[in-house]
């Protein structure tokens, strides 16, 4: 007895294409969030991504505001300022020198040289008078520290060792009220003291064609002054006064 193999009547299963697995698979997403708006889709091959809703095409769209986003108020200021005009009482005077420098005054209670202040020195003639008076404001704060006419008696000196430096006595008035004062006034270069000195010296021959009474304090105040700065400068020459005085280029004391 012969037995025929048993033949299977169900119609053959087709074959199912195996899926390539996805690359960005373990990333957690299809990389769609990795381009997010305008960038680029990675789930769907040669796909472009769609732009921005009220893009045109041809232009980014960035540079370009709706006018809707445009703002159009008007903000007025809540106080009004006007205008002041302030008064430096240089307007009726003529600028012969203005300099920058470094200005010391002597105070005889301490025996030292106290910096008085940073700033322009300025000559200024007064445009009727003709007077010329020396005036030092200092910087920022313009606070005057030097104010007083160019008597044609004023000994200007030489500072001992240093020939960008001047030492001259006079009756000053920048506190307003007049007061004998020792003052040294140093420059940045040889230069520039040396035109200060010239411009200086002119203004006294004008103004000692002007001032008949010098309008000051005593003159036995104004002698002993400068007898003081003689005796500085002889004792500057000698090196006696360094332990009764600082010269003004060892860190004076500020006011």
């Amino acid at each position: 007895m012969s037995s025929e193999p048993a033949t299977s009547t169900a119609p053959p299963q087709e074959e199912k294409p195996q899926e390539k697995p996805n690359p960005f698979a373990a990333l957690g997403s299809s990389g769609a969030q990795f381009g997010g708006a305008g960038g680029f889709s990675f789930g769907v091959p040669g796909a472009v991504a769609p732009k921005p809703e009220g893009e045109e095409e041809g232009g980014d769209g960035e540079d370009e505001a709706a006018p809707e986003e445009e703002c159009q108020a008007e903000f007025k200021p809540v106080v009004q300022l006007d205008e002041v005009e302030t008064s430096t009482g240089e307007e009726d005077e003529d600028p012969l020198l203005e300099l920058k420098c470094k200005l010391y005054r002597y105070d005889g209670t301490s025996n030292e040289w106290k910096e008085r202040g940073l700033g322009v020195v300025k000559l200024l003639q007064h445009k009727e008078n003709k007077k010329v008076r020396l005036l030092m404001r200092q910087d920022k704060t313009l606070k005057i520290r030097a104010n007083h006419i160019v008597m044609p008696g004023t000994k200007l000196q030489e500072h001992a060792g240093n020939d960008k430096a001047w030492v001259w006595s006079t009756v000053d008035f920048a506190e307003e009220a007049q007061k004998v004062e020792l003052f040294a006034v140093r420059f940045g270069s040889v230069e520039k003291a040396q035109e200060f000195k010239a411009k200086f010296e002119e203004a006294q021959e004008t103004n000692g064609k002007l001032i008949t009474a010098p309008a000051v304090a005593k003159d036995t105040e104004r002698q002993d002054a400068d007898d003081l700065a003689k005796s500085l400068e002889e004792k500057a020459k000698t090196g006696d006064d360094k332990a009764e005085s600082k010269e003004p280029e060892a860190s004076p004391k500020k006011e």
